[in-house]
């Protein structure tokens, strides 16, 4: 009975409340930007722009009025060709979300003849524009299609002694990649499926790193990291290659070199220098709860933390105003192989004015020809409470996690939710009878969500859920509490 009674709120309160759908629509000079045509999708939470000309990529997503992506305001309006004879000064950092293909490590060819890693990476499939489209599916949802030209491996390379490019004798592979990306209508959920395609006769074996260059600083002038930070969960069963939990890609000596060259003199015999500056960083922050690694910006550093995510997600957090970002994604399968054996890394850039970003890795696959892979994942924001991010899944952030206090009697946890609708606590008591109750009728995106609700009869209860029942009546499953 009291199912079916609030069954029917939930479906009166539906109507009442307008949805207010996904547009997608093609803008002129947005943000200022000095592109002709950027795509542009956004509902009442979040914006999404995808730029053609800037390779396809994304170089905003926001959560109301905060954003997530750093992008080079120096590069404005640019449009660059498809030729691969780039030097490492040549690199086109647009900033925003972008990807190279892995490994990294074969793409070129050295003064040998050897395959070998260059930066910048790749043009065609990093640097040159892209065909757009917006698509509709049977249902109306809008999407942005972005494909990339045929990029031709390996890429030549310039070497300093001659002054002159290397070449390789011969093309062996041909990749092409495509992106498709929708929003939905009330939540802050971003949808991306990602296409590898081998383009070539040969059979290759390949993945793809995307990877998010997120703002790092409050203004320009200030340098204030430890304000932006990456979570990433972790279990002790999951080891890199060289047997090690994590691994920071840069030596104390590399960063001191770096500061010296790139900030500020240094002087070894200066003991507060060496106290202060030869290390490998000091934002590598530790677990800062159980299985959940900490790691803030650095603009004193050029390094990357190397890690297998445990679980299919990794946090961007701007904590001046509590605004978290998410990646969701395919989860680690250790059967598959990855480049440098790992499936996320986060990496500290003191390029440009400085970003630290989040980098997902697909698994390497053997694609035939003509043959490709489909690579899932969903990015999301949310408001949140201060304090590590716990657990992350497709209805919200856990910052608390749900618990019954016996002393208040009170259902408690801390969230930030992807999804606009109602909070309801599902109770299952020890004899099987479940009843549902509204906690909140107003969650969203945009305000962190504490639960903080009386319950009567704890010591009949066997388990409870929180959920959100979206104003389209889903209900999405947030946090589960089981009495042992």
């Amino acid at each position: 009975m009291i199912y079916r009674i609030y069954s029917c709120l939930f479906f009166l309160l539906g109507l009442m409340l307008p949805i207010q759908a996904q547009t997608v629509s093609v803008e002129f000079n947005y943000n200022n930007w000095k592109w002709n045509d950027v795509y542009v999708a956004n509902n009442k939470f979040i914006s999404v722009a995808v730029v053609p000309e800037a390779a396809g990529r994304m170089l905003e997503f926001n959560l109301g009025d905060v954003p997530s992506l750093w992008v080079n305001p120096k590069l404005f309006g640019e449009s660059f060709g498809t030729s691969d004879e780039v030097k490492m000064s040549d690199w086109r950092n647009f900033g925003g979300y972008r990807l190279v293909p892995l490994p990294i490590d074969n793409c070129s060819v050295d003064s040998n003849g050897n395959k070998a890693k260059r930066w910048p990476p790749p043009v065609v499939i990093g640097d040159a524009p892209y065909n757009t489209e917006i698509e509709t599916d049977l249902n109306g949802v809008k999407s942005i299609e972005v494909v990339s030209g045929i990029q031709d491996l390996p890429v030549p390379q310039f070497y300093g002694k001659t002054k002159s490019f290397i070449y390789p004798e011969k093309i062996d592979e041909q990749l092409q990649y495509k992106r498709s990306l929708h929003i939905e209508q009330s939540s802050s959920l971003v949808h991306i499926t990602h296409t590898l395609i081998n383009k070539g006769s040969e059979t290759v074996k390949r993945g793809i790193m995307t990877s998010s260059q997120h703002v790092s600083r409050t203004k320009p002038e200030l340098t204030d990291g430890e304000n932006y930070v990456v979570y990433v969960p972790f279990d002790e069963k999951y080891k890199l290659p060289n047997g090690q939990q994590y691994e920071i890609s840069g030596t104390a000596e590399a960063r001191w070199r770096y500061i010296n060259k790139n900030r500020m003199p240094l002087d070894k015999n200066n003991p507060e220098h060496v106290e202060k500056y030869f290390n490998h960083g000091t934002n590598w922050k530790g677990e800062v709860a159980p299985g959940i690694y900490e790691i803030e910006y650095d603009y004193y550093l050029m390094s990357g933390f190397h890690v297998i995510a445990s679980k299919p997600w990794m946090c961007y957090v701007n904590k001046t105003n509590n605004t978290a970002f998410v990646k969701i994604f395919e989860p680690y399968n250790p059967s598959l192989d990855y480049a440098e054996g790992i499936n996320v890394s986060v990496f500290c850039s003191g390029l440009e004015t400085g970003y630290i970003e989040t980098e997902v890795r697909t698994p390497l696959y053997t694609l035939a020809a003509n043959e490709s892979f489909d690579y899932k994942e969903i990015q999301a924001a949310a408001k949140i409470v201060p304090g590590p991010v716990l657990d992350v899944n497709t209805t919200g952030i856990i910052s608390e996690k749900l618990a019954l206090d016996k002393v208040s009697k009170k259902a408690t946890g801390k969230y930030g939710v992807f999804v606009e609708g109602f909070a309801i606590l599902k109770v299952l008591d020890s004899k099987g009878n479940t009843s549902e109750i509204v906690v909140n009728k107003d969650v969203n995106p945009l305000h962190a969500f504490v639960l903080n609700y009386p319950l009567q009869d704890l010591e009949n209860i066997f388990q409870i859920q929180l959920c959100v029942k979206g104003i389209d009546n889903k209900v999405h499953v947030l946090d589960t509490y089981t009495v042992n």
